[in-house]
């Protein structure tokens, strides 16, 4: 991290990160700093790529997405699957991992028969392990930021 992030600034991440939509006046009240003090270190934040962006959480199943996947692909030499995954609007998340798996992806799926097809789709790339999320203890998790001095 290029600069050097105070408490405010920690205050006012945790605060965005709880509601995107607060304004700034208000995220003032909470921290005890003026809304243009606020609006600067925002504007600072972002331009420096702290905050990549603000976005609206949704909850697939009311878009009809019933099943969420985790999808390990491990991937041969000269299978790359990064232009596949990015255009593939069913996969969310996708990593680049270590050990014998070369990728894990998210995968929001409508039915049994649209996950299959994603699968077979990604096989074109290496061989698949997929688990079906069952419950989902943590998501979108707010990130602390360390203490380092």
């Amino acid at each position: 991290m290029n600069q050097k992030i105070d408490q405010f600034d920690k205050k006012i991440l945790q605060l965005l990160q709880e509601d995107a939509r607060m304004s700034h006046a208000e995220i003032g009240r909470k921290v005890h700093l003026s809304q243009p003090a606020v609006s600067e270190r925002i504007k600072r934040l972002e331009s420096n790529r702290v905050i990549r962006g603000y976005r609206a959480e949704i909850n697939p199943k009311a878009l009809g997405y019933d099943i969420t996947a985790m999808i390990r692909v491990s991937t041969q030499q000269g299978r790359p699957y990064a232009d596949y995954v990015a255009n593939c609007p069913e996969i969310i998340d996708c990593y680049t991992v270590t050990g014998e798996d070369g990728a894990v992806m998210r995968v929001l799926a409508t039915d049994v028969d649209h996950l299959q097809r994603i699968i077979n789709e990604l096989n074109a790339f290496g061989s698949t392990s997929t688990a079906i999320v069952l419950t989902t203890h943590v998501s979108g998790k707010s990130i602390a930021v360390p203490n380092v001095d």
